[in-house]
C-alpha cells in the first residue's frame, strides 16, 4: 500500500560530493526547518513577515522569559504556522549553568518517527553563543 505522507525535503546552500544541490530528507530535513525558524527573525522574510524566533535576542541569563513558557508558547505558534507536519505540543525547553555558561536545550519529540531531535545552545559569559543539534 502506497502512503500519503509526504517526506519533508529542504535544500541548502552548500553542495554534496558529487557537486549537486545539497538536500536533507525526513527527520533531517525537520530539523533544518526547525533550525532556520529559530534563527529567522521576524521580518527576514519578506514574503512571511512574522516567521523567525530570533533565539539570539534571548540572553540565556534572562531565565524568565525562557523558563515562563513564554519561548515554548512562541515556538509552538511557529511550528503550527510554519511547520504543519510535526505536532507543536511535544517540546521540551531546559536552562542550565554550569562552570560560568548558561546552556538551553529544546528537545523535540516526533511520535511519528519516533525520533528525537534536540537543540543545544551555550551562551559564555562573554554572550558568545554556540549552537548544535542532534537526532
Amino acid at each position: 500500500m502506497a502512503s500519503n505522507t509526504k517526506i519533508p525535503v529542504e535544500m541548502d546552500f552548500n553542495l554534496d560530493s558529487f557537486n549537486n544541490q545539497k538536500m536533507y530528507k525526513g527527520t533531517m530535513a525537520t530539523a533544518h526547518r526547525i533550525k532556520n525558524l529559530l534563527f529567522l527573525k521576524p521580518g527576514d522574510l519578506p514574503s512571511m513577515p512574522d516567521a523567525g524566533i530570533n533565539i539570539q535576542g534571548y540572553r540565556f541569563q534572562s531565565i524568565d522569559a525562557i523558563l515562563s513558557g513564554e519561548l515554548k508558547e512562541k515556538l509552538s505558534d511557529q511550528i503550527t504556522k510554519y511547520i504543519t507536519d510535526i505536532p507543536s505540543d511535544n517540546i521540551n525547553i531546559d536552562l542550565s549553568q554550569y562552570n560560568g555558561e548558561y546552556y538551553l536545550l529544546i528537545r523535540f519529540s516526533l511520535y511519528q518517527t519516533n525520533q528525537d531531535i534536540i537543540f543545544g545552545m551555550a551562551q559564555s559569559k562573554n554572550d558568545i553563543v554556540n549552537f548544535n543539534f542532534k537526532i
